[in-house]
């Protein structure tokens, strides 16, 4: 009867598998197209596209599933740099027409901590 049971319980540890993920998603987006009015004007945005909050950081979201013993799911979401950027050259250009002009980056500059 001891042998039925260590067998039995044997075969339910080995059946008892956990199924575990992982996955990375980065969510990027093409960057726009910039153009810049003169070097004073393109070297003025990139330094306060420096100076931005999480210039360097990467923003994850992560989620997690899991069914204990049986199943576990986990999804990480990072930001891509280019989100970053998109963002600063649309506060920047200010009119929308794809070229940033020296006081355009020297406003925007001003606003960046």
């Amino acid at each position: 009867m001891k042998r039925i049971a260590c067998l039995v319980g044997s075969a339910a540890l080995l059946a008892a598998g956990c199924i575990h993920t992982n996955e990375t998603v980065v969510k990027d987006e093409q960057r726009l197209p910039v153009e810049f009015e003169n070097d004073g004007a393109a070297r003025v945005f990139y330094e306060a596209l420096s100076r931005m909050p999480g210039a360097g950081d990467r923003t994850e979201s992560h989620t997690e599933v899991s069914l204990p013993v049986l199943f576990s799911h986990e999804q990480k979401v990072v930001r891509g740099p280019n989100v970053g950027f998109n963002e600063a050259v649309r506060r920047c250009d200010t009119n929308q027409d794809g070229k940033i002009t020296e006081s355009e980056a020297r406003i925007f500059g001003a606003t960046v901590p």
